[in-house]
């Protein structure tokens, strides 16, 4: 049915949830031109950031990008609303840097609502669903609490963790979506009843403290970096200023109270059955993991630029109030802190994600999507990437284009949908750069190169940012070739830029291949090439990563043919016998356990990363090679 001809309570795709998958995935079926129905319990909530009030991050920072490139709004809202901004492994390679922003945690959720409010063909109410409504054995809308039906051919659910959520803090627990929300019982237990393969997860949030009951004399403190580039190519100036951040760290006396608690802990207790997240783990996870290790850092983190309350990033727990503030209380600057919300574990609900094609439709339930926390990731980035795509892609069944199915060659979202979709997940999946073998191609400065064109061909991507960013991918390309073309001899080196021309070189040389240089940055040569200066600076980031990594590319390209050349090789019993050295701890754990077939079987095999792969791909040619010679 066509968009004017429909009822008020007819839609052509509904989402359940307002978390970030539920926004993203509601904005870019709008977009698309669909008239789209976004349901949620409670209209204060969207997109709110119940743990960290933080976005990017490892591998993070990348997805964010990607939504970005993909005509998603949460880069922008990050921007816009961030009170720190720092780029993280700035000591390492430029494509595994990232950015993380902390946010004003009301004002992302203003700022978020407002997106979705202006939203041309999008339509917000506050209701909760209960169930799924069946026409013909065919999904054909949403029952709410109050008995009402909403008609939608597509429906997309992204409920976070309110599928049947519990809540622990030591003894006690109780029923709750998050702090202070109900949980979506009904729709749970109607999930199950349709058939749906449901596990439980679980995960937590740490105490906060009143930041005037804090002393911060002598605290490692921690700015905002100024030259940190935004997230998004679109965002407008952010309406809060800075606001620091601060490094404490556990003790002895910390972990006495604490380890003299274990028993009162819901996860030792064994009142929580959900799996954990190996990533993220209580304070009582690491000090059982890790018993010698003397303390643990604890990081400040504002929850926003006007809030009282403090973060204690690093301190998630499911200990008991009055065990939490004495262990809270032994900890530098925090001797005379009070809490002002505890921190608890929460358990929920999720689809098995083996269910999912790579488009995130149920293979089980035509025409019914889910993104999110629900299929088993962790982290607010994990779930808006599903939820673009989710999105997207309901929006193509109504407007009778083919799905999009992104590679995981082409982007650190289509690496996490294959990998949830086709590994069978043990625990909350996240994202890191380290899982993609691709990641020196997957870079924050390159996402629109690599997804916005994709963005455009589905009607997510306007017409006019498109002209943009063609005009930016033109002009980086043309500045990186002038950057190729422009000779110094080497008198004119040593007379422009003679800290470069230590030892003189024999003869000419380009910039590009001075740029190569880690020590030299793409702006020591706009005197040159006046040009530089206006590029924006992921841009100008780009620019050089594609100079930069000309070689290590060509390389990454032979290890990629070898190990596809390999794949099939089958790993015989000897290889087991003697795993290479080089395998981290972990990769061969997993090894062991799986004892894969063929080097392809391993490659798959989740907690495996990229580098273990090629070290096993070069041993057992190594020793193919020497058994042939002997």
């Amino acid at each position: 049915m066509e968009n004017n001809k429909l009822k008020n309570n007819e839609f052509q795709v509904i989402v359940i949830g307002a978390g970030h998958a539920g926004c993203e995935a509601a904005l870019a079926s709008a977009r698309a031109g669909v008239k789209t129905l976004l349901l949620t319990i409670n209209l204060d909530t969207i997109a709110a950031l119940p743990c960290n009030p933080s976005v990017g991050g490892q591998g993070k920072g990348q997805l964010v990008r990607e939504i970005d490139a993909l005509g998603g709004e949460m880069g922008i809202v990050a921007d816009e609303t961030s009170i720190q901004r720092r780029r993280l492994n700035t000591r390492k390679g430029m494509a595994v840097q990232s950015n993380r922003f902390q946010s004003d945690k009301n004002g992302y959720i203003r700022r978020m609502t407002q997106s979705l409010m202006l939203q041309p063909n999008l339509k917000l109410l506050q209701a909760m669903a209960i169930d799924l409504h069946f026409e013909n054995g065919e999904i054909a809308g949403v029952v709410t609490v109050s008995g009402e039906i909403f008609y939608a051919p597509v429906v997309i659910i992204t409920t976070g963790t309110f599928l049947r959520g519990k809540i622990h803090i030591g003894e006690i627990s109780f029923s709750a979506g998050r702090a202070g929300e109900p949980a979506a019982d009904a729709l749970g237990s109607s999930i199950e009843r349709i058939g749906l393969p449901v596990m439980r997860f679980k995960t937590g949030t740490p105490p906060r403290v009143d930041i005037n009951t804090v002393n911060f004399e002598g605290l490692e403190i921690q700015e905002t970096d100024p030259d940190t580039a935004p997230f998004s190519l679109w965002s407008g100036e952010c309406e809060f200023k800075t606001r620091p951040c601060y490094l404490t760290r556990t003790n002895t006396e910390t972990h006495r109270i604490i380890r003299e608690n274990f028993s009162r802990s819901a996860l030792f207790s064994g009142n929580i059955k959900g799996t954990g997240t190996r990533y993220c783990p209580s304070i009582e996870d690491k000090l059982s993991k890790y018993p010698d290790k003397e303390s643990h850092k604890v990081f400040l983190e504002p929850e926003g630029y006007y809030s009282h309350e403090l973060y204690l990033q690093g301190m998630s727990t499911s200990l008991p109030e009055e065990v939490q503030e004495a262990y809270v209380n032994t900890i530098r600057g925090l001797e005379n802190a009070r809490i002002t919300r505890p921190g608890y574990a929460i358990e929920y609900d999720i689809v098995d994600p083996g269910d999912l094609y790579p488009t995130l439709m149920s293979k089980s339930i035509k025409n019914l999507f889910l993104a999110g926390q629900i299929n088993g990731t962790s982290g607010y980035e994990e779930a808006a990437a599903q939820g673009i795509l989710a999105g997207i892609n309901a929006a193509a069944v109504i407007n009778g284009k083919k799905p999009l199915i992104l590679d995981a060659d082409s982007s650190y979202l289509g690496l996490m949908v294959q990998e949830i979709t086709t590994s069978g997940l043990k625990e909350p999946y996240r994202v890191f750069t380290s899982r993609s073998p691709f990641r020196l191609n997957l870079r924050m400065s390159n996402a629109e190169a690599r997804l916005s064109e994709i963005a455009y061909s589905f009607g997510v991507m306007p017409e006019q940012k498109m002209a943009v960013i063609r005009e930016r991918e033109a002009k980086i390309e043309d500045i990186r070739q002038r950057l190729v073309d422009y000779t110094l001899t080497p008198t004119k080196l040593k007379e422009l830029y003679p800290e470069l021309a230590n030892p003189v070189p024999a003869s000419s040389v380009t910039l590009a291949q001075l740029l190569k240089r880690s020590e030299v940055d793409i702006r020591k040569f706009k005197d040159l090439i006046p040009d530089i200066n206006t590029l924006d600076s992921m841009a100008a980031t780009e620019v050089e990563a594609q100079i930069k990594y000309e070689g290590y590319l060509a390389q990454q390209q032979k290890e990629f043919e070898l190990r596809e050349s390999m794949e099939k090789i089958v790993l015989d019993d000897s290889f087991f016998n003697e795993l290479p050295p080089a395998l981290t701890y972990e990769a061969k754990m997993k090894i062991l356990a799986v004892r894969p077939h063929t080097i392809g079987d391993l490659a798959h095999i989740p907690g495996v990363r990229a580098s273990d792969v090629a070290v096993t791909a070069m041993t057992v040619r190594k020793r193919m090679k020497n058994d042939k010679n002997q």
